[in-house]
């Protein structure tokens, strides 16, 4: 029998993610994959800056730098060819790393794991669970080898088809998104030079919408979508696929390395915690891809989850916390499918196929408003309350590194409510980075809780964040 302070059902870039944060910050981890190797083709290709920024923090900065391209624009074009919206990406944004990049999945994910290991993590890759029982004070969960483990939280990080959400009858909702592509990946020989877009590309065509993503290094990626009188199968053969891919490339500029016809679907479960139960990334939500934000999404519910596991862990909050989980990850990972359905309904629209009323504030460059943390540990109407503190150095160095911790960034030295003492909050005083106010309040997650105008401010926003 083993004991833990988790057991993590899942093996991916979210649960090793989830357990190399756990691990930094003294919360013991036994994780359990079934497959002994990681798999070798390509999914999801998209990471943000946030992800990057949290990565980098864990001291991965180097491997992410050598490892993931910057993306330089995204646009939607028409049939004609010309550009209906589009924005250049800058090579580095707010948070100080680059907006977004691309990366190879097999290659992150045979990294992720080198490192949860080597942090000390207990890794029982080529075996799955046969069981699993909340008991209130401890979760036990057996293993198909018969041996068993006993821990404080279970979290299932167990995709799409998670055995975790059905053993716990976790639901899901339908966002009423429901589209069949084919996914096309693709590496291009050394010596060729074909001349593709910079980033990445909604064709919007009446015939047949698609999407082209220059991915890290020599691969690209293409999403056909299938039509309704239209038999996938046979568009994923070698003819079917050279005939897709003909406007672009030809066998003798690539090579294909993987194809899959896939549902698009937009789901999320309302409920992503039940007792010592927890779901994360594609167990508890999924996404059409078109926003980029599937394991975006699935790494920000590890972030939420590992930081506050540990403050319970080392006795610096109570259980409630927890209870946050659900209330911020869902409002917050709704708001971003229902962004990449809309996304996807666009094309549609300026495709002229059909109108779904969405507005071009939908589309890259446009200005509908980032999802943000709308409820749960955050308090207060300043408009960055709920969003991700951008300033760096001190700050980003101070709340995800090591075992974490709450920071207050001040005009000036201050003396810090009791609560915030009591939890190990840091003071960080740079004036520059409070834009106007007395104080802002930040997460171990960097997402701002509280912008108090004075003393009296920043102790009442403290006793409504932690009453």
């Amino acid at each position: 029998m083993t004991q833990a302070d988790v057991t993590i059902l899942g093996g991916g870039p979210v649960g090793c993610v989830l357990g190399i944060l756990l691990q930094n910050m003294g919360v013991s981890v036994v994780l359990i994959e079934r497959d002994r190797e990681p798999y070798q083709l390509p999914r999801a290709i998209v990471m943000d800056d946030e992800i990057y920024r949290m990565l980098s923090l864990q001291g991965l900065g180097d491997w992410l730098a050598a490892n993931t391209t910057p993306l330089e624009r995204g646009d939607f074009v028409g049939a004609d060819g010309s550009v209906i919206l589009g924005a250049d990406i800058p090579p580095t944004g707010l948070l100080g790393v680059p907006p977004v990049v691309v990366h190879y999945q097999p290659e992150l994910d045979t990294m992720l794991r080198r490192e949860f290991v080597a942090r000390g993590g207990d890794a029982r890759f080529g075996h799955t669970i046969s069981d699993m029982i909340d008991h209130g004070d401890h979760v036990a969960a057996t293993l198909d080898d018969g041996s068993s483990i006993l821990s404080r939280w279970f979290v299932g990080c167990d995709g799409a088809s998670s055995w975790t959400r059905k053993r716990v009858g976790f639901a899901l909702e339908d966002l009423k998104f429901d589209q069949q592509w084919l996914v096309v990946d693709a590496e291009l020989h050394e010596n060729s030079s074909v001349d593709l877009p910079l980033g990445v590309r909604q064709y919007c065509l009446p015939d047949r919408p698609c999407t082209y993503v220059k991915g890290a290094r020599r691969y690209r990626r293409w999403e056909f979508q299938v039509q309704q009188d239209e038999d996938a199968s046979a568009l994923n053969t070698h003819t079917g696929l050279w005939g897709l891919l003909n406007p672009w490339i030809s066998e003798r500029d690539a090579a294909i390395v993987r194809s899959a016809v896939y549902r698009f679907h937009a789901v999320v479960a309302p409920e992503m915690q039940r007792g010592n139960v927890f779901l994360a990334g594609d167990s508890a939500h999924q996404t059409p891809p078109f926003a980029g934000q599937g394991l975006n999404s699935g790494m920000r519910d590890a972030i939420n989850l590992a930081w506050k596991m540990s403050f319970v862990k080392h006795g610096r909050l109570n259980t409630e916390v927890l209870d946050t989980y659900t209330r911020e990850r869902v409002p917050h990972v709704r708001s971003s499918v229902a962004a990449a359905v809309d996304l996807g309904r666009l094309i549609d629209q300026l495709a002229g196929r059909v109108s779904h009323g969405v507005g071009l504030d939908s589309g890259y460059g446009g200005s509908r408003p980032a999802p943000y943390l709308e409820t749960g540990l955050v308090t207060g109407s300043d408009p960055r309350v709920g969003h991700q503190f951008w300033h760096q150095s001190e700050v980003a160095a101070a709340s995800l590194v090591g075992g974490g911790s709450f920071v207050v960034v001040a005009q000036s030295g201050i003396e810090l409510p009791l609560m915030l003492r009591q939890i190990g909050t840091q003071l960080v005083v740079a004036p520059n980075a409070c834009n106007g106010a007395h104080a802002v309040l930040v997460r171990p997650d960097l997402y701002v809780a509280a912008v108090a105008m004075d003393d009296e401010d920043l102790e009442l926003s403290t006793n409504l964040l932690f009453a």
